[in-house]
């Protein structure tokens, strides 16, 4: 059976689904594309897809009359029209945590960066407005003497970096947590040995499991306004943390957002970190992207800014990888808990069992 593969998958498991599935595996660049180039019978022997980003439509799932599995190694396939696939009788799996691990890493440098202000304090030296006005050819000042001394600038009025950009201690910092799923568990046992309190908000997961891993179980009316740090790893659709809850933050806080633009109002956000509400944030996921040169999100000096980075690690490979291999070794595996896999439209599992496990590859 024809498997096209547009997805970074490590040697060792393209190998084992060859192998066990009896499958062959093209790697190609784009599926739809690929597609297009073939003739009609070739096209009704693609029976799988092994995808990332690319779209997989129901202009791309009508070509493939022999199509029954689409395998997406994201952590969240909205790239996938799961319910055409559904139509279509077509199994859909994903990779869900493929990039905790690095999400979490990035989340925890983004905190550091604002609550001590790493980036915006590079930005201004690179930009020249903390550096010195004197050429090289003029004496130096007493204060480059050797030794411990204050970076201060030519204008004795001017702001001191020491004072300007003084910062907090992690351990004297409350963090909440919006989301307890793959990366927000990720990201709480980061903070947790480095900060003295770390709260979570997420209605969809006990209380008790959120204690059970070491700590405070807190709707979100009661973390906004007790935080120093808020961090949000929600994937909802529509806004979690809007107008009303930033007035409810604690005033001189930071936001964090690693995970999806639409939880987070923008417009809202921008006005109150002109307010001086909010002291700082830090931002990885943007309404559009790339950000438009117009953006007002620019203009802002105490907003650290990176381009949808988080998840983009070596390791993220062999991770999907390894969670996508499980995910297809389990669906063919008669009596699998498929509660515990990661599959989109488990509606199908029925007609899924009937036609496919146990079969000989």
């Amino acid at each position: 059976m024809l498997t096209l593969v547009s997805a970074d998958l490590t040697p060792a498991t393209a190998d084992a689904l060859a192998r066990e599935r009896s499958w062959e595996l093209r790697r190609v660049r784009w599926v739809s594309a690929a597609v297009a180039e073939m003739p009609p019978a070739e096209r009704a022997s693609v029976g799988v897809l092994i995808v990332e980003a690319e779209p997989v439509n129901e202009a791309l799932l009508s070509q493939l009359s022999g199509l029954h599995l689409i395998a997406c190694v994201r952590g969240d396939p909205v790239n996938v029209d799961v319910a055409a696939a559904t139509a279509r009788g077509a199994l859909v799996v994903h990779a869900p945590g493929r990039n905790a691990e690095a999400v979490a890493d990035f989340t925890l440098g983004l905190c550091l960066a604002a609550v001590r202000s790493i980036a915006l304090s590079h930005h201004e030296i690179v930009s020249g407005t903390l550096t010195s006005k004197k050429t090289g050819s003029r004496p130096a000042p007493a204060v480059t003497a050797p030794g411990d001394v204050v970076w201060r600038p030519d204008d004795p009025a001017g702001p001191i970096p020491y004072l300007m950009y003084r910062g907090r201690e992690l351990s004297s910092l409350t963090v909440g947590l919006v989301g307890f799923g793959a990366v927000g568990k990720a990201v709480a046992r980061r903070f947790g040995g480095l900060v003295r309190e770390v709260h979570v908000a997420d209605p969809a997961v006990g209380a008790e499991t959120i204690k059970d891993r070491g700590f405070i179980p807190t709707p979100l009316p009661e973390l906004l306004p007790i935080a120093d740090v808020v961090s949000l790893h929600a994937r909802s659709a529509s806004i979690v943390i809007g107008r009303d809850e930033l007035a409810l933050m604690k005033p001189g806080s930071i936001l964090i957002n690693t995970a999806r633009a639409t939880v987070l109002d923008y417009d809202a956000l921008a006005d109150s970190l002109r307010s001086g509400h909010l002291r700082a944030a830090a931002l990885d996921v943007y309404p559009e992207e790339p950000i438009p040169a117009d953006s007002p999100l620019l203009a802002q000096p105490n907003l650290t800014l990176t381009p949808h980075l988080a998840g983009a690690t070596f390791e993220i490979g062999t991770w999907q990888s390894q969670i996508l291999l499980a995910a297809i070794r389990g669906i063919y595996t008669a009596g699998a808990a498929w509660d515990e896999l990661p599959v989109c439209n488990r509606e199908l599992r029925a007609a899924w069992a009937r036609r496919h496990v146990g079969e000989s590859p």
